[in-house]
């Protein structure tokens, strides 16, 4: 049986030496879709109206 592990990510404060990857940020949505925080429409408004007002 294969044991995954997840990269500990302070998404808030986020560590300039730890790479984030696509499948990384995937995982975070997967997660709080399972837990009911956060679907992924949500975070797409969310990350939309960021990249909009900081990018």
């Amino acid at each position: 049986m294969a044991t995954t592990q997840t990269k500990k990510i302070n998404w808030l404060f986020p560590d300039p030496d730890v790479e984030v990857t696509e499948e990384d940020i995937m995982a975070e949505i997967r997660r709080a879709e399972r837990s009911g925080s956060m679907t992924w429409e949500e975070f797409n408004e969310r990350h939309t109206k960021w990249w909009a007002e900081n990018i």
